[in-house]
């Protein structure tokens, strides 16, 4: 018999995470996302709070007046939402290559069915390792995954050990993990219905498993029988992928600023490279070219280029992006403001059909 294996990625406080990442002096100290406190007397709210600030009771949501309060000494972070969504961007590139079907559920948050490709790493725990090495060496950014049969049963596992965790709920087994857990631990049972389940005794989810689905209808409503279901580990629900792969791409954030042209091209080179192995193995290429390019005070250009005729060679990749670059960045420009990221997009992808030879060069 053959089970579906699906992962769910959670970012670990993934905004003051970027913050920290882009600003490496924040790292260690308590960090909030939010308006300025202003002493205490700021208006707005928490976006987020590191792992540190949270221990003094600083929380998502909160009153920034509150969350300085709990603990004056944080330093707060202007709110950068095109920042979170570039890096998020980034991470779920990385995702993709782990599997095809594949779904965005919000910014920091992913779900995977790696069914059929992750039977090459031949254990859930080797697949999640993969995983986690892999966003880490793209973005510098710890995730949590939590790894099942079923959706649901996924991102309550990637709840249990954060930051940095990995869980498995392996086939079979899915009653015994969550027996011994809070009802609340299961997603949908909020302080309403956490309630009313303790009122009839019901505080573990092995106590659901041994109440019968009517008492859960009469208890919940209409979710009382997906509870009952949950709550024996009974998760059918598919992964479906909202939108079509559009582009195809390949960056670098480098851990020292590149300073010479040389640095450069020797860069884009190896860029190139890549992105030209992975589209080989997926038979793709692309006719439009986008080279990204980030000076180290974060300011970024995208330049784009369509093609006559689609390619993926990396000599090609490489020509038409290194053109690109000469063209939109002087040589004392370089070495005036260095450079912390360079990228190569190819989108308008182009996929051979069997017997096909597409363009190589």
């Amino acid at each position: 018999m053959s089970f579906r294996t699906i992962v769910h990625v959670d970012m670990d406080a993934f905004f003051t995470s970027v913050e920290v990442k882009d600003y490496p002096h924040l790292r260690g100290k308590p960090v909030v996302v939010g308006a300025d406190p202003k002493g205490g007397h700021g208006r707005g709210v928490v976006s987020a709070a590191s792992y540190e600030a949270r221990k003094f009771g600083v929380r998502s949501a909160q009153p920034v007046s509150t969350a300085y309060k709990l603990c004056p000494e944080a330093i707060f972070m202007p709110h950068r939402i095109d920042r979170y969504r570039e890096v998020s961007d980034e991470v779920m590139e990385v995702l993709a290559t782990f599997s095809e079907k594949h779904l965005r559920m919000s910014i920091d948050e992913a779900v995977l069915d790696c069914s059929e490709s992750g039977a090459i790493y031949e254990t859930w725990r080797k697949l999640g390792n993969a995983i986690k090495k892999a966003v880490r060496d793209k973005t510098g950014l710890t995730c949590t995954l939590g790894i099942a049969t079923g959706m649901t049963l996924a991102k309550m596992g990637s709840e249990l050990k954060k930051p940095d965790g990995l869980t498995l709920i392996h086939p079979g087994k899915e009653a015994e993990f969550l027996a011994p857990l809070a009802v609340e631990t299961i997603p949908g049972i909020g302080p309403r219905a956490k309630e009313a389940l303790h009122r009839l005794g019901f505080r573990k989810i092995g106590d659901l498993q041994n109440a019968g689905a009517d008492v859960l209808l009469q208890a919940l409503g209409k979710w009382g029988a997906r509870i009952y279901d949950l709550a024996r580990g009974l998760d059918n629900d598919e992964v479906v992928s909202t939108h079509e792969r559009k582009s195809f791409g390949e960056e670098r954030t480098f851990h020292h600023n590149l300073e010479t042209m040389e640095a450069a091209k020797k860069a884009l080179a190896e860029i190139a490279d890549d992105l030209a192995g992975r589209m080989n193995r997926k038979n793709i290429s692309g006719r439009t070219l986008t080279v990204k390019i980030r000076f180290a005070d974060f300011h970024t250009i995208t330049r784009s280029q369509t093609l006559a005729v689609p390619l993926r060679s990396a000599a090609a990749l490489f020509d038409h992006a290194w053109n690109i670059f000469e063209r939109n960045v002087p040589p004392l420009k370089v070495r005036d403001d260095k450079l912390r990221l360079l990228g190569i997009q190819l989108s308008h992808l182009y996929m051979a059909q069997a017997g096909e030879q597409l363009w190589l060069f």
